[in-house]
């Protein structure tokens, strides 16, 4: 059960591209809320209720600006769209409700009950509790925007790259003869003909070279990065960078498919589907080209 948590946590998640799209939905879905049922004893029936209404749309606005617009600018490295995992996503929006309800107690209580002693412990469970049920709406609804966007974007880069793939001329043609040798750091290494090579990955301190041999697809682990591969391998056209743990022979690729998750290259004679990020992907297009 704990290694079927951490896969499913461990998937790739959209990205969120429009965080100030994000900003404003929430405050609108906010005051909506706020001024149409009206929850939690709050009555829009006065000018300083109105007011009451703006000032939550005002923190609302803070509060998602911090959460979607600048940490992800300041914490670059947890944010990174090619890291970005359903594990991290949930934590942000956990993140988000958490600061969201300092805002809302805070607000309720230096402003609106101007610091009154009954104020705890009931109001400020109600305002948890407030904030929990209503903070769930914009996210979900923030959520299946995010879903929807990014799964028309990758079935679109996907069909392109498919529509790429059916014209290009027969790879066999760019076959080269000369073998290539790829070193570990220790004295483990490969000599090999950059044809036969389908693909690497990274694996830890080490990175598996996938290719043929004869009618069998194996693979050798080497003592090294995907960096040092790449630089092994830069002056042989066919091999492309894709994602920060594939390097992939791109005349071996046979389809590529999208879905709300990223992209993914399969090859011939190959079950393992091959990670494309967006980082590589104008690249990978360029190449294929």
């Amino acid at each position: 059960m704990k290694n079927k948590t951490s896969k499913y946590l461990s998937q790739p998640a959209p990205v969120n591209e429009k965080p100030w799209l994000s900003v404003l939905l929430c405050v609108a879905i906010v005051i909506f809320i706020l001024a149409i049922f009206e929850p939690f004893n709050f009555k829009l029936n006065s000018l300083g209720q109105v007011w009451v209404l703006v000032g939550f749309a005002l923190v609302t606005m803070l509060v998602t600006s911090i959460a979607f617009v600048l940490f992800p600018k300041i914490f670059t490295r947890f944010y990174n769209p090619d890291k970005w995992t359903i594990g991290r996503s949930l934590l942000n929006n956990a993140l988000f409700l958490i600061i969201m309800g300092i805002g809302v107690v805070c607000y309720d209580y230096f402003i609106i009950m101007k610091q009154l002693p009954e104020y705890f412990p009931m109001g400020f469970l109600i305002d948890l509790f407030a904030v929990l049920t209503i903070g769930i709406v914009p996210l979900s609804i923030i959520t299946i925007i995010t879903q929807n966007s990014a799964l028309k974007r990758n079935l679109n880069s996907s069909k392109e790259i498919n529509q790429i793939l059916s014209e290009r001329i027969n790879p066999s043609s760019t076959k080269e003869d000369d073998l290539i040798s790829l070193n570990g750091s220790t004295k483990e290494a490969i000599s090999i003909d950059p044809e036969d090579i389908l693909y690497i990955e990274s694996e830890g301190n080490y990175v598996n070279v996938h290719y043929r041999q004869g009618d069998k697809i194996i693979y050798k682990q080497l003592r090294s990065t995907i960096k040092q591969m790449e630089e092994s391998l830069q002056n042989h056209s066919m091999f492309i960078r894709c994602h920060r743990a594939f390097i992939v022979n791109i005349n071996h690729i046979s389809s590529a498919q999208g879905n709300a998750q990223g992209y993914q290259l399969t090859l011939s004679n190959v079950h393992q589907e091959i990670p494309v990020s967006r980082t590589y992907l104008k690249n990978l297009k360029d190449a294929l080209r």
